[in-house]
């Protein structure tokens, strides 16, 4: 007989159950073979459970080191407990400045914590505790998505990152750069003149025709 102890109203969140007569942390991560999620679990003790309880940071701290164990664990292997009850006391007990160490030398799931509202900058200079004063329990992937848009444009080179900032605001490109991004687009501009690109429906509604839109770069090319 399984009885819920406690549970956030994120009902997404690790929550401890008790099994069998054991306290146990069950979450719902990674997948199966029909891509639903996988329901794991692990023995905790009654004191881990009054961390995760009363202290959301180290609850969200908790999550976020787990995750990437669910996944491991693939679409039917077991959970590595040792290493799931490893992390408990250290990031339930432990103090910030030894957590924070203890998550520069293990995967986490970064995503998740900007999900749940972390700041962004503290969270990547390693101040989790700090990062997580904003944090909720409830879950804004919108959050995730501009994340993600802004790690991709970080990875951009310069004169890339010039031109979309040209596209969106031709005054704020820096002077230096901005003859060669006018050259590009110039050439662009150029080699797409005339060209009439055609959609191709049996590929999607929003698909193109792929020879259409790689003539302009054979003509950028020559």
């Amino acid at each position: 007989m399984t009885e819920v102890l406690f549970v956030r109203e994120n009902p997404w969140m690790p929550r401890v159950i008790r099994a069998d007569g054991e306290f146990r942390l069950e979450l719902d991560a990674g997948a199966n073979a029909n891509h639903d999620p996988r329901s794991l679990d692990f023995p905790v003790s009654e004191a881990h459970l009054g961390v995760i309880r009363d202290d959301l940071t180290r609850h969200l701290l908790l999550w976020s080191a787990i995750l990437p164990l669910c996944e491991a664990a693939g679409i039917r292997g077991p959970l590595d407990e040792p290493a799931a009850v490893a992390l408990l006391d250290p990031i339930l007990f432990g103090a910030p400045s030894d957590v924070e160490s203890l998550f520069r030398g293990i995967r986490w799931d970064e995503r998740r914590l900007v999900a749940q509202g972390a700041d962004v900058e503290l969270l990547e200079r390693g101040q989790l505790f700090e990062a997580l004063r904003s944090a909720s329990a409830w879950s804004d992937w919108s959050l995730v998505h501009e994340y993600d848009t802004n790690r991709r444009r970080a990875r951009l080179a310069p004169l890339d990152k010039a031109l979309l900032k040209y596209l969106r605001a031709p005054g704020a490109v820096d002077p230096a750069l901005l003859p060669e991004v006018q050259r590009v687009i110039a050439t662009a501009e150029e080699a797409s003149a005339g060209i009439r690109i055609a959609r191709d429906r049996r590929r999607g509604e929003h698909a193109v025709n792929q020879r259409d839109w790689r003539r302009p770069a054979t003509r950028c090319a020559r």
